[in-house]
């Protein structure tokens, strides 16, 4: 029994030395053929005829018709090459002039349809109104305007609402605060955002939000359809 144990031992050893003997032979052929130029290794004419009977089926594609597809031309490129500039390093950005409202952002003195923070567009149906505060259509986008000052609102809220006339959101969401952390008591931005609103010829209706969306925290805005 010692003697059959010794040579399975001396059997394993030479199996593992003759393992490590063929990982080196193949670590050196590995190092030569690294450091031979880069050469292609011809066909045997066995491979050359194995691969004709294979395409022999094989016909070149005729004129399928197909179109090119290309990408549309932007509707505003001023301004999503300052939005490249900006991302690589440029801090400028134009906003996109959506909205026909001046810079200055002058309160309108235009008299609202139902009061302050109800607007109807003209030739639009009552129920529009009731829809929107029941919450028919939803809402698919928002504005946080709470801590702005009025400048910083005035440039988020050309950009924001721009970009929902832009994109045809149809109902978003413009939340300006109901003014408990203001000197004054009440919203500063509230006013504002309401009269800016009535300056857009593309906003068919705002109200006050539901209380779940912020109350009277908040403006719910019904964009008109795209003419």
């Amino acid at each position: 029994m010692k003697a059959i144990k010794g040579d399975l031992q001396s059997i394993k050893k030479l199996q593992k030395q003759f393992v490590k003997a063929q990982q080196q032979i193949a670590k050196q052929e590995a190092i030569q053929q690294a450091s031979l130029p880069n050469q292609s290794i011809p066909l045997s004419a066995t491979d050359v005829a194995f691969f004709r009977q294979n395409m022999k089926g094989v016909t070149p594609l005729l004129d399928t018709n197909r179109i090119d597809r290309q990408n549309a031309p932007l509707k505003n490129p001023e301004f999503y090459q300052a939005k490249r500039q900006q991302a690589e390093g440029e801090t400028h950005l134009p906003q996109p002039k959506r909205t026909k409202a001046p810079s200055t952002r002058k309160v309108s003195p235009k008299t609202p349809t139902i009061d302050a923070y109800t607007y109807l567009a003209q030739g639009m149906g009552q129920d529009i109104l009731l829809k929107l505060k029941q919450l028919y259509w939803p809402v698919e986008a928002t504005l946080d305007l709470h801590g702005n000052t009025l400048e910083q609102a005035s440039t988020r809220f050309d950009r924001f609402v721009s970009t929902c006339i832009e994109h045809q959101i149809k109902c978003f969401l413009i939340i300006h605060g109901k003014g408990h952390g203001s000197t004054e008591g009440r919203s500063i931005l509230k006013p504002k955002i309401a009269a800016w609103l009535r300056d857009i010829d593309a906003i068919a209706a705002f109200s006050p939000a539901p209380e779940k969306l912020g109350g009277e925290g908040a403006l719910l805005v019904l964009s008109k359809k795209p003419s």
